[in-house]
């Protein structure tokens, strides 16, 4: 709870991010084609349909790497033209946007091979093409800007595939015909040789005187032979060659569409509820774990019982976060006033009465000082605060600023200045003048003497002198209660000369920056610089939040800069 505002801060800008992204993304649409593969060889196969011969898995893990291959996409990229290359744009793509805008026309595709290389290229990034499990089922699955084109897309490259894979086979059979071509050519030239070589015998045998000779008849009935066998083997040949040819203009493919892609209705990409969930996710983890390392770098004491313990009393009193703005001439300590009822009012009427009750009963002219281990902490809001609380119950009360190195009183309440208080102690201004120098609070009856700058007097001519004995002496005579604005015990010299006139302490520490350390070193200055046990009242002003002046100069506490 300590880190709220941050951990909602971080998701909330990790879900903005993630909805300024998906803004930004295109539109990306699947569509699956979907392909099966069956052995398959031609219509004039036994019965006229294909076999029934399932393929191994080889087979079909070789059609997956042969439809992956550049013939194949290289032939759906020519059924899927006309296109453009914005039809396989995906992902983050801020340049057409940036064209758009400056009004840039999208430079054309290449002409050529560079163009032909270029679209390739996109093919292989947008199209994918995978096996089913161990079924001979193959998906072809296309990604585009538009549904329309995914599904063109992914239907070209089966439909390329089924027709290069029919043009291999029928060109394979049209060489086997060409083959046999050459062989029936040379069967024809075989039968038209022993044709005449028998018409040559029997001529020759006709010329005889006696008619037919019997030294021809061995060799007529060979070339009759011969030419009978020549004559079957022409005819297997033509036969063989016209089965070719048919076969050549009726094969079927081992691979058939079964489920054309049809366009898909959703984009698939970017997926508006699953990015946010994952973003606003992503962005609990991270905001969480800032949130842990901030809160574990903090060595500062957080809470009231920690600070108590580290001083050594019953308690502390908390002062409450503020986050209001304020400028020269006002205060957060003005809340006392303007908004009594407020948290930060009831916090001061708490260290008042605490304070109350610490202090001798009965004993007037009584001084507490405000002070806090260092710069910063919030120790003017809270002795401007606890004067105007004493005040209003009723009490005489003086605020003196004794912070001549920081002189940050003057900022908080808009008085005019007629000398400063350290230029009395210093002994420039003659102490009888001091009562001309006490102004009225604008907003109360209280009583206020302030520094009109920083001094750079030693501590032990500005304190250590009678002067300033002579001062508590008069205010104690004038007033129920004089609360002491005194330097930081960052400037220990001072602080060792003031606490000693001290009836009572008020501690301020600030949450999350004042350390243990730093508690323990107050405590001891104190306790060395009053001879008596003295009443300390611990204060921890929770306000984590940094206000800026504008100008560059020391604030502390809850108007800190």
């Amino acid at each position: 709870m300590r880190h709220g505002r941050l951990i909602v801060f971080v998701v909330l800008v990790t879900i903005l991010g993630a909805l300024f992204a998906v803004s930004v993304l295109r539109p990306i649409y699947t569509a699956t084609a979907l392909l099966v593969v069956e052995p398959a060889g031609n219509l004039l196969s036994p019965g006229g349909t294909p076999r029934a011969d399932a393929p191994n898995n080889g087979a079909i893990d070789g059609i997956v790497e042969i439809m992956r291959s550049d013939p194949v996409l290289t032939r759906a990229m020519e059924l899927v033209d006309p296109f453009a290359l914005a039809d396989f744009s995906s992902g983050f793509d801020l340049q057409p946007m940036f064209l758009g805008f400056f009004r840039i026309d999208a430079e054309p595709l290449a002409a050529g091979e560079a163009g032909r290389a270029q679209v390739l290229k996109l093919m292989h990034n947008s199209v994918s093409i995978n096996r089913r499990g161990l079924t001979p089922v193959i998906a072809i699955r296309a990604s585009a800007t538009s549904p329309e084109f995914a599904a063109r897309l992914a239907n070209s490259v089966g439909e390329a595939h089924i027709e290069l894979e029919v043009t291999a086979k029928s060109d394979g059979l049209r060489k086997a015909s060409a083959l046999i071509e050459e062989q029936v050519d040379g069967a024809r030239r075989q039968v038209l040789a022993l044709g005449e070589t028998l018409a040559s015998l029997k001529a020759a045998s006709a010329a005889e005187p006696n008619g037919l000779s019997a030294s021809f008849q061995p060799q007529i009935a060979s070339t009759v032979h011969s030419l009978d066998l020549a004559r079957d083997q022409y005819q297997r040949l033509l036969r063989r060659s016209a089965e070719l040819e048919e076969q050549a203009q009726l094969q079927l493919p081992d691979a058939r569409l079964v489920a054309p892609a049809s366009p898909p209705s959703d984009a698939g990409f970017p997926d508006i509820r699953t990015t946010l969930a994952v973003a606003a996710l992503l962005g609990l983890a991270v905001a969480l774990a800032l949130a842990f390392t901030f809160d574990g770098l903090a060595s500062g004491v957080r809470s009231t019982d920690e600070l108590a313990e580290a001083i050594g009393v019953p308690a502390a009193v908390a002062m409450p976060r503020l986050h209001e703005s304020r400028f020269d001439g006002t205060s957060h300590a003005d809340q006392v006033i303007t908004a009594p009822l407020s948290a930060f009012s009831e916090g001061m009427r708490t260290l008042q009465v605490n304070l109350q009750r610490s202090l001798l009963s009965g004993v007037g002219g009584q001084v507490v000082f405000v002070l806090s281990p260092g710069d910063g902490e919030g120790k003017t809001t809270t002795a401007l605060g606890l004067a105007r609380a004493f005040d209003a119950a009723g009490r005489r009360v003086l605020l003196l600023d004794a912070d001549v190195r920081s002189a940050a009183l003057h900022r908080h309440v808009d008085v005019p200045l007629a000398g400063g208080f350290e230029q009395v102690l210093a002994g420039d201004v003659d102490i009888r003048q001091l009562a001309s120098m006490v102004r009225k609070d604008p907003l109360s009856k209280l009583s206020v003497l302030v520094n009109s700058g920083r001094s750079v007097v030693p501590a032990e001519v500005l304190f250590g002198s009678p002067t300033f004995a002579n001062v508590l002496r008069g205010v104690r005579a004038s007033y129920d209660i004089t609360i002491v604005d005194m330097p930081s015990l960052h400037w220990s010299a001072e602080a060792a000369y003031i606490l000693p006139h001290a009836d009572a302490v008020v501690l301020v520490a600030s949450w999350g920056r004042t350390e243990r350390a730093k508690l323990r070193e107050a405590l001891v200055a104190i306790r060395q610089a009053h001879p008596l046990p003295v009443p300390l009242v611990p204060v921890l002003a929770l306000q984590p939040k940094v206000i800026r002046w504008p100008t560059p100069r020391y604030e502390p506490g809850y108007s800190s800069r």
